[in-house]
């Protein structure tokens, strides 16, 4: 059986254009710009689970309101058998975050969905420091009130002696 084998110089043109950097096109907020951080979110069901019964009934009555008013995030609705129902989000920023909504009532998922959906992406941290900076002071954040000394403003010269 032959094999097609393309010319030394062919490939080497495909290689390179292959390892070429193509930074993909990172979405910024900006001026007049927003970016929602939330892409798409993915909603999973099992039919016949009675653990799933509060988010089919969520899906045949406001999912669709869920989808027409926010049209900026992809909304997939996918069964998933056998397995407890929950509620994917992806991110802008390539993070995920998982919520299982098998013990909440129909009232409870569309506060879950909107948890989901204010989200960051980001993981949440405990902030150590008050300023985030790339450059940091060394003589650290500025408050008037370690100032030994008052200063008092006149309208008055300073006398000479």
């Amino acid at each position: 059986m032959a094999t097609f084998r393309l010319p030394t110089v062919l490939n080497e043109v495909i290689r390179a254009h292959n390892n070429q950097l193509i930074r993909p096109i990172k979405p910024k907020n900006g001026v007049n710009s927003f970016v929602f951080p939330c892409r798409k979110m993915v909603f999973n069901y099992c039919e016949r689970s009675g653990s799933s019964k509060a988010m089919m009934e969520y899906l045949q009555k406001e999912a669709l309101e869920f989808a027409k008013g926010n049209p900026q995030i992809e909304v997939i609705v996918q069964p998933r058998p056998s397995k407890h129902p929950l509620i994917r989000a992806f991110y802008t920023n390539g993070k995920q975050k998982t919520k299982t909504v098998r013990k909440c009532s129909i009232e409870e998922i569309p506060e879950v969905v909107k948890s989901l959906r204010d989200h960051s992406g980001h993981t949440l941290r405990r902030w150590n420091k008050y300023v985030l900076s790339d450059t940091p002071s060394v003589r650290g954040i500025f408050s008037p009130f370690h100032v030994h000394q008052e200063h008092k403003i006149t309208d008055q010269k300073p006398q000479k002696q």
